[in-house]
Parts: structure tokens; C-alpha cells; sequence
């Protein structure tokens, strides 16, 4: 079931949490709704699914205005964060509990009801769990339960919100990639909601990025890093080195260091911020050319087969985060301390954060 939300608006008194939102989800698609606390996330899903009601716009459902639908007869799945079971309920009394529910002439026989939780249990890796309650399982089986009961009623759009968040990190990873291999399985529509930048990239087919009611950015999760459209979204997905400089004659001048930036060729003399990313360093005992920086090792930090290192310009004492690998690390004999050289690649341009709005 596609999903279409249009000119969706949303205020709470003075506040205005979604504005003017577009946004068109195509069936099967599994989309993360990303973006720091207060974008508009979770009001725009409570909104798909019907617990919200937006102050202006549309939602559509393979075309059809669902706007004013209750979201009773929506055929939507709904999974909380803090999973929302029923704690006087077994995990089968759970799963069943929106089929025994159902109006008579569309409830499922007993046998039916039957055959579907348990093999939704099955599907979730909890077979032999049936007659425990909630508070008998660990929150990675009460996310699984929670999400088998979303899907025992068969809905044609699954949203969650924040499903993971509740969990440990450990846990967090391996629940993400079953989820995804489920949705791979089902292809039922659906959407999350998540301020994990790792969570978002890694599981979803697309991700939108949302802040202060707005979408800045809808891409694949390699299109929205690798090619980012704004500071904004540049900062929010992962760690970030900045350069302050100025644009002139068609170059971004940070210092000694050069940037071609024809694109801004017409805004001479504005502002430039230069962004890049820790593992996009080079470090080097001796300079290799023009724009090396000299700096100070300050820091090292070993996690597994990658070196972080914080870095003290000669010059100004301004911090520079790198990443490198641990060969690497090992082939250059890096002490604290130690004075080398750093050579920033792929550095992307931008003017100030309103130039984009």
C-alpha cells in the first residue's frame, strides 16, 4: 500500500511541529523518519496512522483520502517504543488480542486465531515462549512480541516508533537486521521513526531527514551521507571537522587551503563553512603537499581495528577528530605528543545554514 501525505501542517498552540510536509512512500518501501528530538517525526506518523489529527493536508492510502478515516479501519500495525503489552496478558493472549477483538462477522475461528500466533511466534524466533508473561522476557523478546502483535492483524502499513530505543546496544543491532530481513519477507509498507543516524542508514530503503517541522533531505542512506544538502544534514550524520572561511572568485578560502566552488561563483565574498568527515584525513609524518596542517597528537583512542585521534593545530589549537586504521596507526608509530602532518580530502562546502531554507 503506497502512502501519500500532503501539505500536512501540524501545531500544538503556538508551535508548529510538521509544516507543509510532502512526502510520497511507495508500497513496500521501508522509510526512517530521522531527525534530533522535536522535528515533527513523531507527530507525522501518529498523523499516517490516525492517533493525530493534522490542521491542514491530506493522507492517502494507494490514492485513497484516509484522512478522516478512523484509524480503526486504516489496516494499520502500530509499534511503541516501550512496547505497550498487555502485562496480565500471556505472550499468545498478546499476539491474539487484536483478532479476538474483531467484529463477529470478520473475526477468525478459534483454530484460525490459533494457526496465526503461532506461527507468528515462529516467525519471531519465540516458539516455546507462548505461556509467559511480558515481565518473564527480556526487552529484546518484548519488542519481538510487540511487533508480532502488529502483525497478526495483517495491516498494510507498519509504523514504529522508536522500536528499538528502549533496547541496548547490543540488542539494538541484532533486532535492526532481523527487522529488516522480516521486511524483506512481508514488503509491507512501513515506517520508523528514529534519532539513531546508524539505526536509520543501516536498515532503511530510504531515509527522510526532518528538523523543526521540515524535511531537509529524502535519499537513499548513501545519497544522504555521502552527498548531504545542507550543513544541517552534513552535521546530524556522524561526527564533523569544520573550516571557517569566505568564498572569493569562485573559491572557498580557508586559510592557506583552496576549494574550487564554481557553484557558488555568483555569492563572492559570503561566508563558507568547510566540512569533513574524521575518516576523510590523511596523516602523515612529513607534508605531502600544500595543504597539510600541522598539528599535535592530543589523544589516542583504540576501539577494535580503528584509531581515533584528536588532533591540536600548531597554529590556533583548534581540535581536529581522525580516524584511522589500526595498519595504519602501527605502519606510522604514532605517539601523543608527537607533531605530524594532516591533509583533510573530500571537503564539501557550504554557505551559512538560512542560505538553504
Amino acid at each position: 500500500m503506497s502512502i501519500n501525505i500532503q501539505n500536512v501542517t501540524k501545531t500544538f498552540g503556538s508551535f508548529t511541529a510538521l509544516n507543509n510536509i510532502n512526502l510520497d512512500i511507495p508500497t513496500g518501501e521501508l522509510v526512517a523518519l530521522l531527525g534530533p528530538s522535536g522535528s515533527g517525526k513523531t507527530s507525522l506518523l501518529r498523523i499516517i496512522a490516525g492517533l493525530e489529527v493534522a490542521n491542514e493536508g491530506s493522507i492517502l492510502f494507494d490514492q485513497e483520502d484516509i484522512t478522516n478515516t478512523d484509524p480503526k479501519e486504516r489496516q494499520v500495525g502500530f509499534v511503541f517504543q516501550h512496547y505497550a503489552l498487555f502485562k496480565h496478558l500471556t505472550v499468545f493472549e498478546n499476539i491474539a488480542f487484536g483478532l479476538k477483538v474483531r467484529p463477529k462477522k470478520t473475526r477468525p475461528t478459534k483454530q484460525q486465531i490459533n494457526d496465526k500466533v503461532y506461527e507468528l511466534l515462529n516467525l519471531v524466533k519465540m516458539e516455546g515462549l507462548a505461556n509467559r508473561y511480558p515481565a518473564q522476557l527480556s526487552g529484546g523478546q518484548r519488542q519481538r512480541i510487540a511487533l508480532a502483535r502488529a502483525l497478526a492483524v495483517e495491516p498494510k502499513v507498519l509504523l514504529l516508533d522508536e522500536p528499538f530505543g528502549a533496547l541496548d546496544a547490543k540488542v539494538r543491532k541484532d533486532l535492526r537486521r532481523w527487522l529488516r530481513r522480516l521486511h524483506d519477507e512481508f514488503h509491507i509498507t512501513s515506517v520508523f521513526v528514529t534519532h539513531d543516524q546508524e539505526e536509520a542508514l543501516d536498515v532503511a530503503d530510504r531515509v527522510v531527514i526532518m528538523s523543526d517541522g521540515k524535511i531537509k533531505q529524502i535519499g537513499s542512506p548513501e545519497e544522504v551521507y555521502e552527498h548531504p544538502q545542507t550543513p544541517f544534514v552534513y552535521n546530524f550524520l556522524g561526527n564533523v571537522n569544520l573550516f571557517k572561511g569566505r568564498i572569493q572568485d569562485g573559491k572557498a578560502k580557508f586559510g592557506d587551503l583552496e576549494i574550487h566552488t564554481p557553484e557558488f561563483k555568483d555569492h563572492d565574498q559570503l561566508e563558507a563553512t568547510g566540512y569533513y568527515r574524521p575518516h576523510n584525513i590523511n596523516i602523515e609524518r612529513e607534508p605531502t603537499n600544500a595543504d597539510a596542517i600541522p598539528v599535535i597528537i592530543d589523544h589516542i583512542h583504540i576501539v577494535g581495528p580503528i584509531v581515533n585521534l584528536e588532533l591540536k593545530k600548531v597554529h590556533d589549537d583548534e581540535l581536529i577528530e581522525a580516524e584511522i586504521n589500526k595498519d595504519r596507526f602501527q605502519e606510522l608509530n604514532l605517539k601523543s605528543g608527537e607533531q605530524v602532518f594532516a591533509t583533510p580530502t573530500n571537503v564539501k562546502v557550504f554557505l551559512p545554514e538560512n542560505f538553504y531554507i
